[in-house]
């Protein structure tokens, strides 16, 4: 039995997709623990918890997440198998997680928000750390870095 964690972020899922891909054709049995990135929690207060990714899950709350593990059904697997098929086939240069759907993308589909980012003067580092405080994209900073420098390459 193998039990894989993932989230909605664009980058756990196509890393679950792909792995369902691996072991379509194998006997592996899979378990699921899909982590929300928002949920209502309710020590010591109510509150709304929202987490950015993964590594935010605090290992006091694993026994907590570990009561949503579920055995993926072969279909369910092969469904993502196929998810990742098709996203081969499309080849694009970024995945983002719209309304609910893993969907490709071109590689400026973010330009427009960084854009409003940029100022005289403002340091491409304070950008780069605010949008990764700001927005859970799923992106790392070497591809915030790498765009801007496009964007402001392209501006003459």
């Amino acid at each position: 039995m193998l039990r894989v964690w993932w989230s909605t972020m664009p980058d756990d899922w196509l890393g679950y997709d792909w792995l369902c891909q691996q072991l379509a054709d194998t006997d592996a049995q899979l378990r699921q623990v899909m982590v929300p990135l928002s949920q209502v929690i309710t020590r010591p207060g109510l509150a709304l918890q929202t987490l950015s990714d993964l590594s935010e899950v605090l290992p006091a709350d694993i026994a907590h997440y570990l009561q949503l593990a579920q055995d993926v059904s072969e279909d369910e697997q092969r469904a993502h198998s196929y998810e990742w098929q098709a996203l081969v086939v499309e080849n694009a240069p970024l995945r983002v997680n719209l309304n609910g759907h893993l969907v490709s993308a071109p590689a400026d589909f973010y330009n427009s928000l960084l854009e409003r980012q940029i100022q005289p003067g403002r340091p491409i580092v304070q950008i780069i750390g605010e949008m990764l405080m700001r927005y859970s994209l799923g992106l790392p900073d070497w591809w915030y870095r790498a765009r801007l420098q496009h964007i402001l390459s392209t501006r003459g």
